[in-house]
């Protein structure tokens, strides 16, 4: 902190209010409810891509043909 001159600590503690306020807010929540749906969204795409390229054989491994 020796090198962090006063106009960095006033950038520093301008950063650090407004991350208080950004968690003290409704949005906060929001984003996380948002962000929460956008992966259990992305987990069901990922999943059936993956259930699709299983039963379809295009996943290159396991079969017997290629073991040589």
């Amino acid at each position: 902190m020796g090198k962090v001159g006063g106009g960095g600590l006033v950038l520093a503690g301008i950063l650090i209010i407004f991350l208080g306020f950004l968690i003290k807010s409704d949005i906060t929540e929001s984003l996380l409810e948002l962000t929460g749906r956008v992966v259990i969204i992305g987990g069901a795409v990922v999943g059936i891509i993956g259930l699709v390229k299983m039963f379809s054989g295009g996943g290159k491994g396991g079969g017997s043909s290629d073991d040589f």
